[in-house]
């Protein structure tokens, strides 16, 4: 018997057991290349997509193939699992901080973030990188975004089944915690 097809988008170097590991941009053996718009399987295979902080570096035109191509491949009743950031809780943030940029983004700095470290109580900082991403390498770059309603609207042009959201504190923003059920 065939074990479950569960992908894991976007993974990075956070490699999943029990997953196909698939991103872009990663060149390692336990990681797929596969083009997220036009999957290598089969209509009604796989029985869940795991994808974390990857649907909002799609381009609109993408976003909408993105979600077609994961309802298609899904089984009834497969999950698909996102999480983005919250752009309400973003732009309410990042319009209340202090509006001091120090420097120049430092590409490739894990903390640098304008001269401004990793705290949320600046606009030019981690909050500017949640906005447009921390275009640090290929595929780092936010093109789109989130909100509940957004999300609850998806699910309906869509007809998945169900959709829940729930909101997470995690890396310094508040995120979206997605499952459409399809």
């Amino acid at each position: 018997m065939n074990d479950p097809i569960k992908l894991h988008l976007g993974c990075g170097k956070n490699f999943l057991d029990g997953y196909v590991n698939i991103d872009k941009y990663v060149e390692h053996d336990r990681v797929h290349n596969f083009d997220i718009l036009n999957l290598p399987f089969s209509g009604s295979t796989v029985v869940e997509i795991l994808a974390e902080h990857v649907v909002e570096h799609l381009s609109f035109f993408e976003e909408k193939l993105f979600f077609f191509e994961a309802k298609r491949v899904l089984v009834s009743g497969g999950l698909l699992k996102i999480e983005v950031p919250d752009m309400e809780w973003v732009f309410s943030e990042f319009c209340k901080q202090n509006d001091f940029f120090h420097d120049f983004y430092q590409v490739g700095s894990s903390d640098h973030y304008f001269g401004n470290g990793v705290e949320n109580n600046n606009r030019w900082g981690v909050l500017t990188t949640h906005i447009w991403g921390n275009q640090n390498g290929n595929g780092q770059f936010h093109k789109n975004g989130y909100t509940e309603q957004k999300l609850l609207r998806i699910k309906q042009l869509l007809d998945f089944a169900s959709c829940s959201v729930t909101r997470d504190f995690k890396k310094k923003t508040q995120v979206l915690c997605c499952t459409f059920t399809k």
